[in-house]
């Protein structure tokens, strides 16, 4: 680390003081003995950015083979000009695949018609990051369906919405859109999935199989106690872990889970299982979204700070443990969180932090804010 960086903190630090599909159980999970979690390299930190749905449907959308390899392109060179190494692209999330599949439709964030763009956009996204040195982690949302009632009505237009209807939840989120998932407790909704990633890692070059933060969301399932959510999860988990490892051993299985801990639980993730017990993943990456100036009764907290101490206390397996931080929050104006607006330095300061804490690296959400004005300072201080 440069001495300008030691500067960043040391000045911070002052601040805070299908159609014919049937799903069929566990095909690619045989209930093997769970291998050992890939090695990594711990001079090696990863840095990596997510590019989500969200940025794909703004960048990506409907462009022709060309159009999307030169932009593709673009966005690769973005990521290593500031000095990252990997790429989290969500290659599934809600109930569409952005390559060909045999389980799902065409994404509608990727294609607006759900066709068939006539080329693979994951098999170009992975070749492009190869020709980089990036490393390429598909990013999939398990059980998500749908995110609003508009796109609830737009799956529901398919056929494939017929075909999982029996372990489908259809619910009201708490802004009052209609929403659909697949069932956690459902034996066929857990072969679906797992099918899902197989087919990824058995199909496309990828280096890793990456979920976030998304399961027992609120709505789907709000009677279900944490307890029996995590039972659920859990099956899910170690199922595509054990199918990962049987068809590419060396690819990682990561997850992303809420930054607040007992958030994270309640949603059911069993973090202090995955944490302490093999055969679940191979790397950690909570999202600490808050910085240390953080206002609760009048008083400062160190809010970034004492999430990655209470992650790191949670890692009885010497994990790989990466931090998520808010790119998209640079700038942004909060009663509660003022770090934000008051320093240009928040990421920089939060990497070094997280690094002296035993953390591996990060992960940037998400993409755009690369292209912004608002974030540059911020990331060439990270960069440094």
């Amino acid at each position: 680390m440069k001495s300008f960086s030691k500067k960043l903190l040391a000045s911070l630090l002052a601040v805070v003081t299908l159609l014919t599909f049937a799903p069929a159980p566990e095909l690619c999970a045989k209930n093997t003995p769970a291998p050992q979690p890939v090695s990594t390299t711990a001079s090696v930190q990863k840095k990596a950015c997510w590019i989500s749905f969200l940025d794909i449907e703004v960048l990506l959308k409907d462009k022709s083979e060309k159009e999307f390899r030169t932009k593709v392109s673009a966005m690769y060179d973005n990521v290593v000009k500031y000095g990252m190494n990997t790429v989290i692209v969500h290659v599934r999330a809600m109930g569409d695949a952005m390559y060909p599949s045999d389980y799902y439709p065409w994404a509608e964030y990727f294609s607006s018609d759900r066709s068939d763009p006539g080329y693979d956009p994951l098999e170009i996204l992975i070749e492009l990051a190869h020709s980089k040195n990036l490393q390429f982690e598909a990013w999939i949302n398990p059980y998500r369906l749908s995110r609003d009632s508009k796109s609830t009505a737009s799956f529901k237009a398919t056929p494939y919405h017929a075909l999982f209807s029996s372990y489908t939840i259809e619910y009201k989120a708490p802004s009052g859109q209609t929403c659909l998932a697949l069932d956690p407790a459902n034996r066929d909704a857990r072969a679906l999935i797992v099918n899902g990633v197989c087919e990824i890692v058995r199909n496309y070059d990828v280096d890793g199989i990456h979920f976030d933060d998304y399961f027992y969301v609120p709505g789907m399932a709000d009677k279900l106690d944490a307890a029996a959510r995590k039972t659920n999860v859990n099956k899910l988990v170690s199922q595509v872990y054990n199918a990962v490892k049987e068809l590419k051993p060396e690819c990682t299985f990561g997850i992303s889970p809420a930054g607040n801990p007992d958030n994270a639980r309640e949603q059911g993730a069993d973090i202090d299982t995955w944490l302490s017990e093999p055969g679940y993943i191979d790397y950690i990456m909570p999202q600490i979204y808050w910085t240390d100036i953080y206002m609760s009764n009048g008083k400062a907290k160190h809010m970034f700070t004492d999430r990655c101490k209470a992650w790191a206390a949670l890692n009885k397996q010497d994990l790989p443990i990466y931090v998520g931080l808010a790119l998209y929050m640079v700038g942004t104006s909060s009663k509660t969180d003022l770090g934000w607006a008051s320093s240009d330095i928040n990421l920089a300061y939060q990497y070094i932090t997280a690094k002296q804490l035993g953390y591996d690296g990060y992960a940037l959400f998400r993409y755009q804010w690369l292209e912004k004005d608002i974030a540059a300072a911020e990331l060439n201080h990270l960069k440094e």
